[in-house]
């Protein structure tokens, strides 16, 4: 099955999502994101910001909050916003999946929503899991509307 190649999201919450990694840094911040997605695209809408509970070192990890996980999936399936990823920062000025973002990455069909500072300027970068191979984290076009 192709991937999807693009990945749409509004400029005032992209900038939130920037405020929440500079608030948190030098830790990674954390977010699951909310949305649809259309044939090729997937357009978030959302961001719910989590803790960052990992039991690693928050500056190069992190993870979601699985109590919010579990309330987002169960507001889904009652009519709410479909999860449809998740986003961290890499306060390393880096924007592409590690090691340890392509282990943790268990949701096929999820976009990994990537914001990179370095110098007080963010970089933004969008990786979708194959329904195949949640772990392959395949780069797709970012799209700020």
């Amino acid at each position: 099955m192709a991937g999807y190649t693009t990945v749409e999201i509004g400029q005032t919450l992209l900038e939130m999502l920037e405020r929440t990694a500079w608030q948190a840094s030098p830790n990674e911040a954390c977010a699951l994101l909310l949305g649809e997605q259309n044939s090729n695209r997937i357009i978030i809408t959302q961001a719910v910001v989590t803790d960052n509970v990992t039991e690693g070192n928050p500056e190069t990890s992190f993870e979601i909050d699985p109590a919010m996980h579990i309330l987002l999936q169960k507001a889904a399936r009652v009519g709410g916003p479909q999860l449809v990823g998740v986003w961290h920062s890499h306060p390393n000025g880096v924007a592409r999946p590690s090691k340890a973002d392509r282990e943790q990455s268990n949701e096929p069909g999820w976009v990994w929503l990537i914001s990179a500072e370095q110098d007080h300027v963010f970089t933004h970068a969008a990786f979708w899991a194959p329904l195949e191979d949640s772990h392959a984290l395949e780069p797709c076009s970012l799209k700020t509307v």
